[in-house]
Protein backbone atom coordinates (compact mmCIF):
# COMPACT_ATOMS: atom_id res chain seq x y z
CA UNK A 1 0.00 0.00 0.00
CA UNK A 2 1.35 3.77 -0.82
CA UNK A 3 1.88 5.62 1.72
CA UNK A 4 -0.19 8.94 1.18
CA UNK A 5 2.06 11.20 2.11
CA UNK A 6 6.14 11.95 1.06
CA UNK A 7 7.92 9.51 3.08
CA UNK A 8 7.83 6.28 0.67
CA UNK A 9 9.62 9.13 -1.93
CA UNK A 10 11.74 10.32 1.35
CA UNK A 11 13.17 6.75 1.85
CA UNK A 12 14.08 6.49 -2.00
CA UNK A 13 15.68 9.11 -2.63
CA UNK A 14 17.87 8.87 0.53
CA UNK A 15 19.00 5.67 -0.81
CA UNK A 16 20.20 7.90 -4.19
CA UNK A 17 21.12 10.33 -2.01
CA UNK A 18 24.18 7.79 -0.29
CA UNK A 19 25.47 7.42 -4.14
CA UNK A 20 25.76 11.34 -4.83
CA UNK A 21 27.49 12.03 -1.23
CA UNK A 22 30.01 9.63 -2.48
CA UNK A 23 30.40 11.24 -5.48
CA UNK A 24 30.59 14.52 -3.95
CA UNK A 25 32.99 13.74 -1.13
CA UNK A 26 36.04 14.33 -3.34
CA UNK A 27 35.41 17.76 -3.55
CA UNK A 28 33.47 19.11 -0.39
CA UNK A 29 36.82 20.24 1.23
CA UNK A 30 37.66 22.63 -1.84
CA UNK A 31 33.60 23.84 -2.19
CA UNK A 32 33.34 24.52 1.65
CA UNK A 33 36.60 26.61 1.61
CA UNK A 34 35.26 28.44 -1.84
CA UNK A 35 31.96 29.29 0.21
CA UNK A 36 34.03 30.58 3.23
CA UNK A 37 36.11 32.76 0.96
CA UNK A 38 32.53 34.00 -1.12
CA UNK A 39 30.69 34.85 1.81
CA UNK A 40 33.36 35.83 4.20
CA UNK A 41 31.77 33.84 7.13
CA UNK A 42 31.59 30.33 7.92
CA UNK A 43 28.23 30.47 8.75
CA UNK A 44 26.81 31.55 5.33
CA UNK A 45 29.79 29.40 4.14
CA UNK A 46 27.89 26.15 5.86
CA UNK A 47 24.61 27.68 4.34
CA UNK A 48 25.76 28.33 0.69
CA UNK A 49 27.34 25.03 0.57
CA UNK A 50 24.52 23.25 1.90
CA UNK A 51 22.17 25.06 -0.64
CA UNK A 52 24.91 24.14 -3.46
CA UNK A 53 23.95 20.22 -2.90
CA UNK A 54 20.43 20.25 -2.36
CA UNK A 55 20.21 22.31 -5.60
CA UNK A 56 22.99 19.91 -7.05
CA UNK A 57 21.29 16.91 -6.26
CA UNK A 58 17.66 18.39 -7.26
CA UNK A 59 19.31 19.00 -10.58
CA UNK A 60 20.72 15.63 -11.11
CA UNK A 61 17.43 14.84 -13.19
CA UNK A 62 17.92 17.46 -15.78
CA UNK A 63 21.34 16.53 -16.39
CA UNK A 64 21.37 14.78 -19.92
CA UNK A 65 25.26 14.55 -20.42
CA UNK A 66 28.57 13.63 -19.12
CA UNK A 67 30.01 16.35 -16.72
CA UNK A 68 32.64 17.01 -14.41
CA UNK A 69 31.60 16.78 -10.79
CA UNK A 70 33.94 19.54 -9.39
CA UNK A 71 32.83 22.11 -12.02
CA UNK A 72 29.08 21.33 -12.02
CA UNK A 73 29.55 21.80 -8.12
CA UNK A 74 30.98 25.29 -8.09
CA UNK A 75 28.82 26.17 -11.00
CA UNK A 76 26.04 25.62 -8.60
CA UNK A 77 27.58 27.42 -5.55
CA UNK A 78 28.74 30.54 -7.75
CA UNK A 79 25.67 30.93 -9.52
CA UNK A 80 24.04 30.46 -6.23
CA UNK A 81 25.95 33.43 -4.72
CA UNK A 82 25.94 35.62 -6.98
CA UNK A 83 21.99 35.39 -7.46
CA UNK A 84 21.71 36.13 -3.51
CA UNK A 85 23.62 39.01 -4.16
CA UNK A 86 21.51 39.76 -7.07
CA UNK A 87 18.15 39.54 -4.64
CA UNK A 88 20.52 41.50 -1.23
CA UNK A 89 21.33 44.25 -4.16
CA UNK A 90 24.65 44.02 -4.57
CA UNK A 91 26.81 45.69 -7.39
CA UNK A 92 26.76 42.32 -10.15
CA UNK A 93 29.58 43.62 -12.40
CA UNK A 94 28.15 42.96 -16.04
CA UNK A 95 30.97 43.50 -18.73
CA UNK A 96 29.83 45.06 -22.19
CA UNK A 97 33.38 44.68 -23.28
CA UNK A 98 35.73 42.13 -23.11
CA UNK A 99 39.18 44.22 -22.41
CA UNK A 100 42.09 42.71 -23.26
CA UNK A 101 43.90 40.74 -20.47
CA UNK A 102 47.57 41.61 -20.07
CA UNK A 103 49.78 39.43 -18.24
CA UNK A 104 52.20 41.76 -16.95
CA UNK A 105 49.78 44.78 -16.16
CA UNK A 106 49.03 43.87 -12.32
CA UNK A 107 52.16 42.67 -9.88
CA UNK A 108 50.94 39.87 -8.05
CA UNK A 109 49.94 40.22 -4.58
CA UNK A 110 50.27 37.61 -2.31
CA UNK A 111 46.71 35.96 -1.89
CA UNK A 112 47.46 33.34 0.56
CA UNK A 113 47.88 36.51 3.29
CA UNK A 114 45.06 38.89 1.35
CA UNK A 115 42.31 36.83 0.28
CA UNK A 116 40.13 35.85 3.03
CA UNK A 117 40.68 39.60 4.22
CA UNK A 118 39.84 41.23 1.12
CA UNK A 119 37.51 39.14 -1.23
CA UNK A 120 34.05 40.02 -0.08
CA UNK A 121 35.18 43.76 -0.94
CA UNK A 122 35.39 42.60 -4.64
CA UNK A 123 32.05 42.72 -6.48
CA UNK A 124 30.84 38.95 -6.89
CA UNK A 125 31.92 38.17 -10.31
CA UNK A 126 35.23 39.37 -9.94
CA UNK A 127 35.00 37.38 -6.28
CA UNK A 128 34.21 34.29 -7.88
CA UNK A 129 36.96 34.58 -11.19
CA UNK A 130 40.02 35.19 -8.71
CA UNK A 131 39.14 31.97 -6.11
CA UNK A 132 38.20 29.75 -8.73
CA UNK A 133 41.35 30.70 -11.08
CA UNK A 134 44.12 31.69 -8.10
CA UNK A 135 42.59 29.19 -5.44
CA UNK A 136 40.99 26.57 -6.98
CA UNK A 137 43.13 26.23 -10.37
CA UNK A 138 40.15 26.05 -12.55
CA UNK A 139 41.19 27.32 -16.55
CA UNK A 140 40.20 30.43 -17.83
CA UNK A 141 38.02 28.06 -20.19
CA UNK A 142 36.79 25.87 -17.26
CA UNK A 143 36.26 29.25 -15.18
CA UNK A 144 34.89 31.29 -18.26
CA UNK A 145 31.77 27.39 -18.37
CA UNK A 146 31.23 27.65 -14.46
CA UNK A 147 29.86 31.39 -14.93
CA UNK A 148 28.39 31.07 -17.67
CA UNK A 149 30.10 33.53 -19.97
CA UNK A 150 33.52 34.18 -22.04
CA UNK A 151 37.83 33.38 -21.70
CA UNK A 152 38.21 37.03 -22.63
CA UNK A 153 35.63 38.23 -20.31
CA UNK A 154 37.22 35.94 -17.26
CA UNK A 155 40.38 37.30 -18.10
CA UNK A 156 39.25 40.68 -18.03
CA UNK A 157 37.36 40.11 -14.57
CA UNK A 158 40.79 38.56 -13.04
CA UNK A 159 42.78 41.94 -14.49
CA UNK A 160 39.72 43.56 -12.86
CA UNK A 161 39.90 42.05 -9.68
CA UNK A 162 43.52 41.99 -9.10
CA UNK A 163 43.84 45.37 -9.19
CA UNK A 164 41.27 46.58 -7.44
CA UNK A 165 43.09 44.04 -4.41
CA UNK A 166 45.42 46.06 -4.76
CA UNK A 167 44.18 49.21 -3.72
CA UNK A 168 42.26 47.97 -0.68
CA UNK A 169 44.53 48.47 2.13
CA UNK A 170 42.47 47.44 5.18
CA UNK A 171 38.76 46.26 6.09
CA UNK A 172 36.68 47.16 8.75
CA UNK A 173 34.98 43.56 9.92
CA UNK A 174 32.25 44.90 12.00
CA UNK A 175 31.14 41.57 14.79
CA UNK A 176 27.99 41.42 15.47
CA UNK A 177 27.56 41.59 19.58
CA UNK A 178 24.87 39.41 20.22
CA UNK A 179 23.11 40.01 23.38
CA UNK A 180 21.13 37.35 24.61
CA UNK A 181 18.72 37.95 28.03
CA UNK A 182 19.00 36.72 30.98
CA UNK A 183 15.98 34.22 30.82
CA UNK A 184 17.14 32.88 27.36
CA UNK A 185 20.73 32.51 28.66
CA UNK A 186 19.00 30.69 31.03
CA UNK A 187 16.71 28.34 28.73
CA UNK A 188 19.91 27.49 27.16
CA UNK A 189 22.07 26.26 29.83
CA UNK A 190 19.05 24.03 30.85
CA UNK A 191 19.57 23.10 27.67
CA UNK A 192 23.11 22.21 27.78
CA UNK A 193 22.90 20.75 31.30
CA UNK A 194 20.28 18.37 30.21
CA UNK A 195 22.32 16.74 27.13
CA UNK A 196 25.67 16.42 28.60
CA UNK A 197 23.13 14.74 31.30
CA UNK A 198 21.40 12.54 28.78
CA UNK A 199 18.26 14.06 30.51
CA UNK A 200 15.99 14.40 27.22
CA UNK A 201 13.05 14.48 28.89
CA UNK A 202 13.80 17.97 30.52
CA UNK A 203 14.79 18.98 26.70
CA UNK A 204 11.50 17.95 25.66
CA UNK A 205 9.64 19.99 28.11
CA UNK A 206 11.86 23.12 26.77
CA UNK A 207 10.88 22.57 22.92
CA UNK A 208 8.17 24.81 21.26
CA UNK A 209 5.39 22.68 19.86
CA UNK A 210 6.29 24.66 16.49
CA UNK A 211 10.02 23.69 17.04
CA UNK A 212 12.60 22.49 14.78
CA UNK A 213 15.78 20.17 15.12
CA UNK A 214 18.14 20.46 12.11
CA UNK A 215 21.23 17.59 11.87
CA UNK A 216 22.75 20.03 9.06
CA UNK A 217 23.32 17.84 5.83
CA UNK A 218 21.50 14.83 7.26
CA UNK A 219 17.75 15.49 8.07
CA UNK A 220 15.36 18.02 9.54
CA UNK A 221 12.23 17.46 12.14
CA UNK A 222 9.62 19.59 12.33
CA UNK A 223 7.62 20.39 15.56
CA UNK A 224 8.17 19.17 18.70
CA UNK A 225 6.32 15.69 18.44
CA UNK A 226 8.17 14.51 15.70
CA UNK A 227 11.82 15.71 17.33
CA UNK A 228 10.96 13.67 20.27
CA UNK A 229 9.89 10.88 18.17
CA UNK A 230 12.85 11.21 15.70
CA UNK A 231 15.97 12.94 16.43
CA UNK A 232 15.50 13.30 20.19
CA UNK A 233 15.27 9.62 20.23
CA UNK A 234 18.62 9.30 18.47
CA UNK A 235 20.18 11.23 20.93
CA UNK A 236 18.69 9.39 23.91
CA UNK A 237 19.66 5.97 22.93
CA UNK A 238 23.00 6.65 23.32
CA UNK A 239 22.43 7.32 27.27
CA UNK A 240 24.58 9.85 29.16
CA UNK A 241 28.33 10.69 27.99
CA UNK A 242 30.45 11.56 31.11
CA UNK A 243 32.75 12.80 28.76
CA UNK A 244 30.89 15.66 27.40
CA UNK A 245 30.59 19.39 28.34
CA UNK A 246 28.96 21.85 27.06
CA UNK A 247 29.67 26.11 27.11
CA UNK A 248 28.33 28.92 25.59
CA UNK A 249 30.82 30.93 23.26
CA UNK A 250 30.79 33.63 20.65
CA UNK A 251 31.53 31.97 17.28
CA UNK A 252 32.36 34.38 14.42
CA UNK A 253 29.48 36.58 16.01
CA UNK A 254 27.08 33.74 17.13
CA UNK A 255 26.18 33.00 20.24
CA UNK A 256 26.81 28.95 20.24
CA UNK A 257 27.14 25.93 22.26
CA UNK A 258 30.15 24.76 22.12
CA UNK A 259 30.28 20.29 22.93
CA UNK A 260 33.63 19.35 23.79
CA UNK A 261 34.36 15.46 24.53
CA UNK A 262 37.28 14.47 26.71
CA UNK A 263 39.84 11.77 25.01
CA UNK A 264 42.71 10.11 26.36
CA UNK A 265 44.75 13.04 24.17
CA UNK A 266 42.77 15.84 25.67
CA UNK A 267 40.15 17.65 25.38
CA UNK A 268 38.97 17.66 21.53
CA UNK A 269 35.52 19.88 20.09
CA UNK A 270 32.86 17.12 19.67
CA UNK A 271 30.03 19.87 17.71
CA UNK A 272 28.92 23.09 17.46
CA UNK A 273 24.75 23.93 18.21
CA UNK A 274 23.07 26.89 17.55
CA UNK A 275 19.92 27.45 20.02
CA UNK A 276 17.25 30.05 19.44
CA UNK A 277 14.64 30.74 21.93
CA UNK A 278 11.34 32.43 21.76
CA UNK A 279 9.34 33.25 24.56
CA UNK A 280 10.83 30.85 26.93
CA UNK A 281 11.34 27.32 24.67
CA UNK A 282 13.80 26.30 21.88
CA UNK A 283 12.24 26.97 18.61
CA UNK A 284 15.04 26.17 16.46
CA UNK A 285 18.11 23.79 16.87
CA UNK A 286 20.70 23.39 14.76
CA UNK A 287 23.59 21.07 14.94
CA UNK A 288 26.74 20.86 12.30
CA UNK A 289 28.10 17.59 13.75
CA UNK A 290 28.41 16.19 10.40
CA UNK A 291 30.23 19.30 9.21
CA UNK A 292 33.67 18.98 8.92
CA UNK A 293 34.91 21.56 6.91
CA UNK A 294 33.05 23.86 9.79
CA UNK A 295 33.99 22.24 12.52
CA UNK A 296 37.58 22.10 11.23
CA UNK A 297 37.57 26.11 10.89
CA UNK A 298 35.46 25.86 14.32
CA UNK A 299 38.45 24.34 15.85
CA UNK A 300 40.80 26.14 15.09
CA UNK A 301 39.30 29.56 15.91
CA UNK A 302 38.68 28.37 19.30
CA UNK A 303 42.10 27.02 19.41
CA UNK A 304 41.21 23.07 20.49
CA UNK A 305 41.38 20.07 19.03
CA UNK A 306 38.49 18.27 16.42
CA UNK A 307 37.58 15.25 17.58
CA UNK A 308 37.67 13.04 14.62
CA UNK A 309 36.28 9.81 15.71
CA UNK A 310 33.40 10.09 13.54
CA UNK A 311 32.01 8.61 10.43
CA UNK A 312 30.58 10.92 7.47
CA UNK A 313 28.10 9.04 5.07
CA UNK A 314 29.91 5.74 5.73
CA UNK A 315 33.48 6.94 5.65
CA UNK A 316 35.51 7.61 8.43
CA UNK A 317 37.07 11.23 8.87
Amino acid sequence: MIKNDVSNISEELERIHDSFDQMVQPFRSALWNYCKRLTGSPWDAEDLLQETLLKAFASLTRVKQSVNPKSYLFRIASNTWIDDCRRNKIQIEELEIEQAYEEHSVSYIDLSEAMDTLIHQLPPKQASVILLMEVHNFTAKETADILGTTEGAVYSLLNRARNRLQKLHTIDQTEQSLSTSAEKEAVIQQYMDSFVKGDFKTIGTLLADYATNEVVGRGLDIGKVQIRKNSMGDWASGGSDQSLQAKLVTLWGKQSVMYTKETKTGTALWDITTVEIENGRIAKHRSYYFCKEFLEAAAKELHIPLFVDKELYGVQW
